[in-house]
């Protein structure tokens, strides 16, 4: 007997989510068993499904949007199943109350048709500029992503490995597999743990990487040109920079609670010059900064900020250090959107 899709539709959100009577759930079992092909279908349908705890995690969501990137890469040419709508009903279930929460979510590099056990969802989570994004990988590996910072990983993790890829700033910590290490792709640095925290910057805009490892033991290579070079072990406490156009690393023992506050809302500041003050302040409020005065540069900082605002930062460095500032409100473009603020810092008059 041939059930009729319609029916078994109406069903999928209830059965996917355990809230389903006796009598309904032998119906979608039937309608499994009747061919290879349904259930390919629904077991893609229940990857679609798992992806939603990942979202719940999230600090910042926009489930409508990433709705409408999801729903055209799971169309079935000439299927007749109608996939948007699908996931609207799923929405209306899981989706739909996380309204309230920004950022966004794709789903990247591989089409449902071709799902084979083998092959697993690969989907990248992005931290809006000025936000902070907490999230939990199906192993259990805890990760906050900072502002502007975007991480790519697979639903689920299959194969030897457990892979990721990071563009900008994020903190790890990794559930540990001995049987499965967890590998961190930044750029060309390769970050290989099996259980651990550590701290990663790693921005395409920038000349370095660095990590920073908390606890546990890390490995770091990198590949470039299909070559791999070796740099040996991390231990807890240590800070390594890797520059990409040498391909070199430069190891130092640190004080990793400045290295890793942002994810709990603080700056912390402890003998850095204003360039890397600029630099991570630009990020964290998402203005540009721009240095009037070249000398400002070499000033040496010590702070911590909270809960301040930019104005209320700016003042501060106002008063600690020979500098003043001068704010360019943002301005509407012809497309509704606005330019970004800026700020020019510029050596204190006499």
């Amino acid at each position: 007997m041939n059930t009729n899709f319609n029916d078994i539709e109406a069903l999928l959100a209830s059965y996917l989510s355990g809230d389903i009577s006796d009598e309904s759930r032998m119906i979608v079992d039937s309608w499994r068993k009747e061919s290879p092909e349904n259930e390919k279908l629904f077991q893609e349908m229940q990857y679609a499904w798992n992806a939603i705890p990942i979202l719940q995690e999230m600090e910042q969501f926009n489930s409508f949007e990433a709705l409408k990137k999801i729903s055209p890469m799971l169309e079935q040419e000439g299927s007749g199943i109608r996939w948007i709508k699908i996931l609207q009903r799923i929405a209306a279930i899981l989706i739909i109350p996380l309204v309230a929460y920004a950022g966004y979510m794709t789903i990247s590099n591989i089409s449902l048709k071709k799902l084979s056990e083998t092959e697993s969802i690969i989907q990248t989570i992005s931290s809006r500029q000025g936000m902070v994004s907490k999230l939990t990988l199906s192993d259990g590996t805890k990760v906050w992503l900072n502002s502007g910072s975007s991480l790519q990983f697979p639903l689920r993790f299959t194969g030897n490995k457990r892979q990721v890829k990071l563009k900008g700033e994020a903190y790890f910590e990794v559930a540990k597999n001995e049987n499965q290490p967890f590998l961190l792709n930044a750029n060309e640095l390769n970050v290989e743990v099996l259980g651990t925290s550590f701290n990663v910057v790693s921005y395409d805009d920038e000349s370095v990487s660095e990590v920073v490892l908390v606890t546990g033991k890390v490995k770091l290579f990198s590949e470039s040109d299909n070559s791999e070079k070796q740099y040996g072990f991390m231990h807890p406490g240590q800070r390594v920079v890797y520059t990409k156009k040498s391909q070199k690393v430069a190891y130092e023992e640190v004080d990793v609670k400045k290295y890793i506050a942002w994810r709990n809302g603080d700056l912390i500041f402890v003998d850095d010059s204003m360039n890397e003050v600029v630099k991570r302040l630009s990020r964290w409020f998402n203005v540009e900064i721009s240095v009037k005065d070249p000398e400002i540069n070499d000033y040496i900082y010590k702070a911590t900020f909270s809960d301040e605002t930019l104005s209320q930062v700016l003042y501060m460095l106002k008063i600690s250090a020979p500098i003043d500032y001068r704010i360019v409100e943002s301005k509407p473009l012809p497309d509704g959107t606005f330019t970004k603020q800026k700020v020019i810092l510029m050596k204190k008059k006499e």
